[in-house]
């Protein structure tokens, strides 16, 4: 089978969560299939990896620089427009020829596009059935931005409302129009047929899973803590507005309550490009910007904390932190999309004092290794790629391919829980 891949982010190096899920997608689908990849690049440092993807797609590949300032412009015009920002700023004339080309040259039989950024490059596009495509929206973007203005102040509050609306309607229209739309959990798929309910019967729960032999246990770092600290660790990009948000929230809400009863407990926040606010000198917390591997941190940590106040579909940070056996805490937010055991698999809270309590049970107390045990085996019963990728099989195979697979192609795909009944 010939499938056309389109991805917002080159899915190479898969350090970061968007690009780690396309591209154990792309991976997945390339073992079996022939896949024509294109994808643009916010980062000229990632150009260097073209070839692999080429190797491993096997197909047509176009790699489309993102020029900053043309985005912008986009962005601007669709501002006036009325149009969604988020598809403005990944949008461009080589990207269609490139298809429009493909098409001509290539007999494409499906269509994956890896969000809902994408959508545009086929939802107007007369000469490829709409119906063979399947989007990959992961979570639901839109009410992440309704997220984001109801705590914003004017006039982001405004912006960021009206980019929820625009996008929503963007999701909407896409959700009806292409055979199958994929979601990371089900409770995304749950909020998004609540908020559009014709498409109900399109959507899907395709899972995130993890690498568990690369994040194991039993691997062996040097520590990169000071001797005699209790590190708690928060790993994830550090421009990235929820991860900052919850960063500075845990440094100035939970970290004192943690430190007035754990002295030496010492707070480290592990990813690349840190957002000037977390530079800011605090007691008890470090900031390591960009690291070649953030396994050594997570595996010496006394806990993993994900103290996200903000978040949709699946946090891999949890995800990295429970595959290595170590005692994570998290909010709400960040592991509803993971199908977890509050107080048996992790420890799940929101409020401040009570994620602090937790911090230190996770860090000290006499549960913690029972319960950093049950997290990994979670991840190896619930959380492998191979497993979890493979209704993306069933999806394909669905014939005819009206974008509605029949009751027994579902069934054979593990589809129907997910799906409409």
């Amino acid at each position: 089978m010939n499938i056309l891949f389109l991805c917002h982010r080159i899915p190479f190096p898969p350090d970061k969560g968007e690009k780690i899920r396309a591209f154990h997608v792309l991976s997945h689908l390339a073992k079996r299939h022939t896949v024509h990849l294109a994808a643009f690049v916010d980062d000229p440092a990632d150009m260097q990896h073209a070839q692999t993807l080429k190797n491993i797609a096997g197909g047509e590949c176009l790699f489309v620089p993102l020029g900053r300032t043309r985005a912008r412009l986009r962005m601007a015009l669709a501002l006036l427009a009325g149009s969604p920002l988020t598809t403005s700023f990944f949008a461009g004339a080589e990207m269609d020829r490139w298809i429009d080309a493909v098409l001509r040259r290539q007999s494409i039989d499906r269509a994956f596009l890896y969000s809902s950024a994408m959508a545009p490059f086929l939802l107007r596009r007369r000469n490829f059935d709409p119906a063979r495509v399947i989007l990959d929206m992961v979570d639901v973007d839109s009410d992440k931005w309704s997220q984001y203005a109801r705590s914003a102040a004017w006039p982001k509050s405004w912006l960021y409302a009206r980019e929820a609306r625009a996008l929503f309607a963007l999701e909407r229209r896409a959700a009806a129009a292409f055979g199958a739309t994929l979601f990371v959990s089900p409770f995304e798929v749950r909020t998004f047929a609540e908020m559009a309910p014709e498409t109900r019967v399109r959507l899907h729960s395709v899972a995130n899973g993890i690498d568990l032999d690369r994040y194991r246990p039993d691997t062996a770092f040097a520590s990169p803590f000071a001797d005699g600290e209790i590190p708690i660790v928060m790993v994830g990009t550090m421009d990235y507005r929820p991860n900052v948000e919850g960063a500075l929230w845990f440094a100035d809400e939970v970290l004192p309550r943690v430190r007035a009863v754990l002295r030496n407990a010492r707070f480290y926040v592990v990813g690349a490009k840190p957002a000037a606010e977390l530079l800011a000198p605090r007691s008890g917390m470090a900031v390591t910007g960009r690291v070649d591997d953030v396994r050594p941190y997570v595996a010496h940590a006394a806990a993993v904390v994900a103290p996200l106040l903000l978040a949709r579909g699946v946090q891999n940070k949890v995800l990295e932190g429970l595959a290595m056996q170590r005692p994570v805490v998290a909010t709400l937010p960040a592991s509803r999309g993971l199908d977890v055991a509050p107080d048996a698999d992790l420890w799940v809270e929101d409020d401040p004092a009570r994620f602090a309590d937790a911090v230190i049970a996770a860090a000290t107390g006499p549960d913690r290794d029972r319960i950093a045990a049950n997290g990994r085996r979670r991840v190896e019963r619930d959380y492998c790629w191979q497993t979890n990728l493979a209704p993306l099989d069933g999806l394909l195979e669905c014939e005819p391919w009206t974008g509605i697979c029949t009751a027994a192609n579902m069934t054979a795909a593990g589809l129907v829980e997910e799906g409409a009944e």
